[in-house]
């Protein structure tokens, strides 16, 4: 029950953003016992600031306010509405919040306030504002702030390490094996809940920056390795490791080792004449829960993770073709190895990069083309709320005379590993290998 009394007593509605607000008012007045209803409808209101919308009641009648519907009836912005009642002295606030576009509240008969959703449900009584979501995606320090909008309970962090970079590939113009560049680890998943209340108003959040790509061989010399990627915080409460980086090719017969995924507890290892570690808990083949696993030597169906990033792709001794990187579910996927020659001299095929979202080696950027004018690998598809980045495919190779090897592909941020480089023919340099991805952060705050 609402009741106006006086020829000073009145409802307003202060709305705080300008859009599209309307109102409804339903009443009985009573004059000495003779009861007459009434009713207004508001014209929409759409600037900022007070408007009456139950109008004062004439000498010695009773206005008994037995329904107020306001509603937002914008379709996009979000407005606060304050209902207040004047007596003609004093104004007292009967209802703050804040209404989505499509919300309404209405106060019923009894005096009760009740909040409804756009599709016209009952709001829960706990909501006291929409969800906040925040994304990062660039690599470095950035900063997550506290929603001051409604009071936030619960944080939940989503976060995932920087990919590894992809090996460069050698450079060989002989019967001698040479080998393009393995491919980066792809970085660790991992999600936080926390109370809000023990955040601060603003916390600190890095993702990390991707592994830097392997260098070339130079003419007649072996490739560079691929770098680690960087790790992913937020605040001092949340980290997720970064993937290892891929061997660089060589211009023998030695094995080109994948980097390592990261894992929960460490970062993946640099990939040598053997697949680099994966991140602890490692997982020397396919990993669950959120265990690095160790990148492969050889075409591997079992560099694959679960929460871990998926393990970079070596080349064998000798050299087989279609060596891609490990998939992962949630964290990035391993980077593809660039193409070889073999001692023939042929070209020898490199792998494409490890998907995420998938338990199987393969699915990321696409391997690049052998040949007399070799293609770059894949980019690996960027990471989102459901999985990490996926792995870059392996650059494409070439024995034809004085041409040189073409680049890894560029793993996707949300730790995607970058694919390594193909081999090139003296003089013709190896191919660069890719840059990781760089890592993610989601933050959703209730």
């Amino acid at each position: 029950m609402l009741l106006l009394t006086s020829t000073s007593d009145k409802v307003s509605v202060v709305v705080g953003t300008a859009g599209s607000v309307e109102v409804h008012a339903s009443w009985m007045d009573n004059l000495s016992g003779v009861i007459t209803p009434g009713r207004t409808n508001t014209a929409a209101i759409t600037g900022t600031g007070s408007t009456d919308v139950v109008a004062s009641p004439a000498a010695s009648t009773q206005r008994n306010v037995k329904n107020l519907v306001i509603r937002n009836d914008h379709a996009s912005t979000t407005t606060t509405i304050e209902v207040i009642h004047t007596d003609g002295t004093n104004a007292e606030t009967l209802w703050k919040g804040t209404l989505l576009a499509g919300e309404s509240v209405a106060m019923t008969d009894a005096g009760v306030w009740l909040r409804y959703t756009s599709g016209g449900l009952q709001a829960q009584a706990t909501m006291q504002g929409p969800p906040d979501i925040q994304i990062f995606t660039t690599a470095g320090a950035q900063t997550w702030t506290k929603p001051t909008s409604f009071t936030p309970k619960i944080v939940t962090v989503e976060i995932i390490g920087a990919g590894g970079g992809g090996g460069g590939g050698g450079s060989l113009a002989s019967t001698t094996v040479c080998k393009g560049g393995g491919g980066g680890g792809g970085g660790c998943w991992r999600r936080a809940v926390i109370s809000a209340s023990e955040l601060g108003g603003t916390e600190l959040v890095t993702p990390g920056t991707g592994g830097s790509a392997g260098v070339p061989g130079a003419a007649g010399a072996a490739g560079g390795d691929g770098g680690a990627g960087g790790n992913s915080t937020f605040g001092t409460d949340v980290t997720a490791f970064g993937g290892g980086g891929g061997r660089g090719g060589a211009i023998s017969n030695a094995v080109t080792g994948g980097g390592g995924g990261g894992g929960v507890g460490g970062a993946g290892a640099v990939g040598t004449t053997s697949g680099g570690a994966g991140g602890i808990p490692t997982a020397a083949t396919n990993g669950v829960s959120g265990q690095g696993v160790t990148g492969s030597v050889a075409v591997s169906t079992t560099a694959n993770g679960d929460e871990g990033g998926g393990g970079g792709a070596g080349t064998a001794a000798p050299p087989v073709a279609g060596s891609s990187g490990g998939g992962s579910i949630r964290g990035g996927g391993g980077g593809g190895a660039g193409g070889s020659h073999s001692a023939t001299p042929a070209n020898i095929a490199g792998g494409a990069g490890g998907k995420s979202g998938g338990y199987s080696a393969g699915g990321g950027g696409a391997v690049g083309t052998d040949g007399a004018s070799p293609t770059a690998g894949g980019a690996g598809t960027n990471g989102d709320s459901s999985h990490g980045g996926m792995g870059g495919g392996g650059g494409g190779t070439s024995v034809t005379a004085s041409t040189s090897g073409a680049a890894g592909g560029v793993g996707g941020y949300g730790g995607g590993a970058g694919g390594g480089g193909g081999a090139g023919m003296n003089p013709g340099l190896g191919g660069a290998g890719g840059v990781g991805g760089s890592g993610l952060c989601i933050v959703y705050t209730w």
